[in-house]
């Protein structure tokens, strides 16, 4: 997937327990024409989406006060019309068994899953030029 424009692809906030374990998936989505916005804090990621609903998340399934399935879910409080991807090392099955009804893009094993995040973010890119 070559650059994408940020009006196309959207805000996209990254809520991850670590900014150095995730800064791999951030410079992918750099190169990708994405402009991420980092927060490792989930309540106060929650708060900035009451003011500014992102249009793409990414959340680690681990944070440090709530688990990534959690947060997706009270997001949708916030907002319905989010896409999310879930950075969780679990297999597909239990996986989509704790995200069942969040609607989830999917999810990726970890921060350097190229292949998964380029295979999401692809199917992300189609629904937002379906909607925009």
């Amino acid at each position: 997937m070559g650059s994408v424009s940020d009006s196309l692809m959207g805000r996209v906030l990254v809520v991850v327990s670590d900014r150095a374990e995730a800064e791999g998936l951030v410079q992918g989505l750099d190169r990708r024409g994405m402009n991420p916005i980092v927060m490792t804090h989930p309540n106060e990621a929650l708060e900035s989406c009451k003011d500014s609903p992102p249009d793409l998340v990414i959340v680690d399934d681990s944070l440090p006060s709530m688990s990534g399935a959690r947060f997706l879910a009270e997001l949708l409080r916030v907002s319905w019309a989010v896409s999310s991807i879930l950075v969780s090392d679990e297999d597909e099955e239990a996986v989509h068994e704790k995200t069942e009804g969040l609607g989830i893009l999917g999810s990726i094993k970890d921060y350097g899953d190229e292949d998964g995040l380029s295979r999401l973010l692809e199917k992300y890119r189609s629904i937002r030029q379906a909607t925009v």
